[in-house]
């Protein structure tokens, strides 16, 4: 993915799917940063909008701090980038990041612990789902199990 920036203009982005326009961009000593209808361009990876938890700017720092939803094993890749003049890259990220919610909704399953069922639309118009599962949450018990598919099942179908 290659981001050059041009003073006044819109940056050049190779790679843009059919119907992806750049909306803002930044740069820094980490690398130059474009923000897309579709994604978050950074210098060696995308992010889709809908595999982006949580993103910040850290000001102190000049940072812009991207999480990523958790994987099967409930890691999040967390990305810090150097930016020397975000502008609108900021809002426009964060804008972004809240729009792709469909729904979150956390569903107790045995007592206050459960489970958190996000929603997030695609530019495709489809929804990915997350799941996260607080701690002490036992997916290998039948019954914890069960409860954990019905609280998902519930959420899902207040949307699909």
């Amino acid at each position: 993915m290659l981001v050059k920036l041009r003073r006044g203009r819109p940056p050049a982005v190779d790679g843009l799917e059919p119907g992806e326009r750049v909306l803002a961009s930044g740069a820094g000593p980490d690398g130059d940063v474009a923000a897309t209808t579709h994604r978050l361009l950074l210098r060696d990876t995308s992010i889709p909008w809908t595999a982006v938890e949580t993103a910040s700017w850290d000001g102190d720092a000049e940072l812009l701090v991207v999480t990523e939803v958790p994987d099967a094993r409930g890691r999040r890749a967390r990305h810090r980038v150097a930016l020397e003049s975000p502008r609108r890259l900021v809002d426009v990220v964060r804008e972004q990041v809240t729009q792709s919610v469909v729904i979150s909704r956390h569903v107790p399953v045995d007592g206050r612990r459960g489970v958190r069922v996000t929603g997030r639309r695609t530019p495709d118009d489809d929804i990915a789902w997350t799941v996260q599962v607080d701690s002490g949450i036992d997916l290998r018990d039948p019954a914890t199990k069960s409860r954990v598919d019905a609280a998902v099942a519930l959420v899902r179908n207040e949307v699909e």
